[in-house]
C-alpha cells in the first residue's frame, strides 16, 4: 500500500504547474510514469484515422483516497482541471476487465490508468498533460494486477480439472492432428498476498507447492470429439519427477514421437526425446539429444526433419535467449539463427509451420520468419493485442497461442484459437474450451 502511495505522490508531484520561469506556451518535458484519472471522452484523431484521442481527468482513485484517508494519509493533490490528452494508437494495448479490448469498451467515467510511451510526456501550459500510450487499463483491473492488497477481496476461482483453462497459467500450446490434439503446459500461479491461496486447476502431477516452494509444470493431452474437449490427461515420463519442468515443445503428427525440455531444481534445462511404439502406449524414457548440450529449451524440429531443429538458449554469457539452430552434421555446435530472427531482445518458443515458417515470440510480441524476413502476427482489432506461443496446425489453418489476464505476481495465461490465412492474417481469437473446427 505504502509503495502505490509513494508512486501516486511522484505522479502528481511531476503535474503540479512549475514555476514562473517556465513558459507556460512551450511544452515542458515530464518523466514518464503512471497517468491515473477518469475518461471523459474519446475520439478519432482528426490528423490520423488509425488512432484515438482520449481525454483524462487526472486525479488519484477513489481506492486509493479511501485507503489513504482510513489510514489518516492526506491524498497527494493535483492541479485543479488537469487534463491528460492521451494518444491511442494501432500499437497500443487497452484492457478491460482483465481482458484485452478496445478502447471504445471503456465507458465514459471510468476510472483508468495510463501507461505512457517512453519519452511522449509533456505539459502544455500549465493543466493539459500530453502522452502516447502504450497501456490503456481500467483502474479496477490494474489494482488487481499491480496493487493487489487495494484489491477487493475476492473469492479464487473454482476451477474444473477437465477444462484446458484456468486461473493457473497454461502455456506452450502443440496442436497435433489439424488442432483435435492439444498438448500443452500448466502449472499453478502463486497467491498474490498472505490470505490468497494458489490458483488453477489441481490436475494429475499438480498440487499447492509446500512453504518455500515454487510451482512445477507439467504437460497435458486433450484430445477434441463430437461432445467438445476430454478431461486432459498427464503426460507421463517416467524417472523425471524431481522435475521442475517438464513441457512438451514438439510432436509427431503419430504421436509416437516428442520432444520434451527437462528441468531441474538448481540446473540449466536441457531438451529431450522420447518416443512410444503407438498412440496409446506409455512414452518412454527422455533421452538428452546428443550435441545439443545443457542450457536449451523449447526445441522443435524444422519441418520434414528429425534431426535438425531450433530451440532457445540463453548460452555463452547471454542475458536474454536467443534461438539456435542445430545440425548434427555441422561441426562446432549449435548457431544462433541470424540477427533478424536473433536480436537484442528476448527470442522465445519457436514453432514451425507447414512451408518450415518459423513462428517465434520477441519479448510480448509474436512474430513469423517466412520468405527470408520476418513479420508480426497481429489479431483483428484497432489496437495491439498481446499474445506469445503461437503454434500453427500442421496443415496451417489454425494458430493456438496464449493470451493473459491481468493477475498480480504472475499473469494467468489461457490458450485461445484463432483461423490462419496464406497471408499470415488472423481471424478473431477464441478460447480454445469453446474453439470447435469447421
Amino acid at each position: 500500500m505504502r509503495c502505490a502511495a509513494l508512486a501516486l505522490v511522484a505522479a502528481c508531484a511531476v503535474w503540479t504547474p512549475g514555476c514562473d520561469l517556465v513558459d507556460p506556451a512551450r511544452p515542458t518535458v515530464q518523466p514518464d510514469t503512471e497517468v491515473f484519472g477518469n475518461l471523459i471522452e474519446a475520439s478519432p484523431d482528426p490528423a490520423d484515422p488509425t488512432r484515438r484521442i482520449a481525454r483524462i481527468q487526472v486525479g488519484p482513485p477513489r481506492a486509493l483516497r479511501a485507503a489513504e484517508a482510513e489510514s489518516g494519509k492526506p491524498t497527494p493533490e493535483v492541479a485543479t482541471g488537469l487534463t491528460a490528452t492521451v494518444t491511442i494508437g494501432g500499437d497500443t494495448v487497452v484492457v478491460v476487465g482483465d481482458r484485452q479490448a478496445t478502447l471504445d469498451d471503456i465507458d465514459p467515467g471510468t476510472e483508468v490508468v495510463v501507461l505512457p510511451v517512453a519519452g511522449t510526456t509533456a505539459m502544455h501550459g500549465t493543466v493539459d498533460l500530453r502522452l502516447e500510450a502504450e497501456l490503456v487499463m481500467d483502474f479496477a483491473t490494474y489494482r488487481r494486477w499491480k496493487l493487489p492488497k487495494l484489491a477487493l477481496d475476492e473469492p479464487a476461482a473454482a476451477d474444473d480439472p477437465t477444462a484446458i483453462n484456468s486461473s493457473g497459467v497454461e502455456s506452450a500450446p502443440v496442436p497435433v492432428g489439424g488442432g483435435t490434439v492439444l498438448y500443452f503446459s500448466a502449472r499453478l500461479r502463486p497467491p498474490a498476498t498472505a490470505d490468497d491461496v494458489w490458483h488453477g486447476a489441481l490436475r494429475e502431477g499438480l498440487a499447492a507447492p509446500g512453504e518455500g516452494q515454487g510451482p512445477v509444470e507439467r504437460s497435458y493431452r486433450a484430445e477434441l470429439g463430437v461432445e467438445g474437449w476430454a478431461a486432459p490427461q498427464l503426460v507421463d515420463f517416467q524417472g523425471l519427477d524431481d522435475a521442475v519442468r517438464l513441457r512438451v515443445t514438439w510432436v509427431s503428427e503419430d504421436e509416437t514421437a516428442c520432444l520434451v525440455t527437462v528441468e531441474k531444481p538448481g540446473e540449466p534445462p536441457w531438451v529431450g526425446a522420447s518416443s512410444r511404439p503407438g498412440r496409446g502406449a506409455p512414452w518412454g524414457a527422455v533421452q538428452p539429444v546428443e550435441g545439443l548440450g545443457a542450457d536449451a529449451e523449447d526445441a522443435v524440429y524444422l519441418t520434414g526433419s528429425r534431426s535438425k531443429l531450433v530451440f532457445a538458449s540463453s548460452r555463452d554469457g547471454r542475458e536474454r535467449p536467443d534461438l539456435f539452430l542445430f545440425d548434427p552434421k555441422t561441426e562446432g555446435g549449435p548457431l544462433p539463427l541470424e540477427p533478424q530472427i536473433s536480436s537484442f531482445g528476448a527470442e522465445r518458443n519457436p514453432r514451425t509451420g507447414p512451408q518450415n515458417e518459423l513462428f517465434f515470440t520477441r519479448e510480448d510480441r509474436p512474430l513469423v520468419f517466412k520468405g527470408g524476413r520476418v513479420s508480426p502476427l497481429r489479431l483483428p482489432g484497432p489496437q495491439r493485442a498481446v499474445f506469445t506461443h503461437a503454434a500453427p496446425t500442421s496443415d496451417g489453418a489454425w494458430l493456438f497461442f496464449c493470451m493473459p489476464r491481468f493477475r498480480p505476481l504472475m499473469l494467468d495465461q489461457d490458450i485461445f484459437v484463432a483461423s490462419l490465412g496464406p497471408d499470415l492474417s488472423l481471424g478473431a481469437p477464441v478460447p480454445v474450451d469453446e474453439w470447435r473446427p469447421e
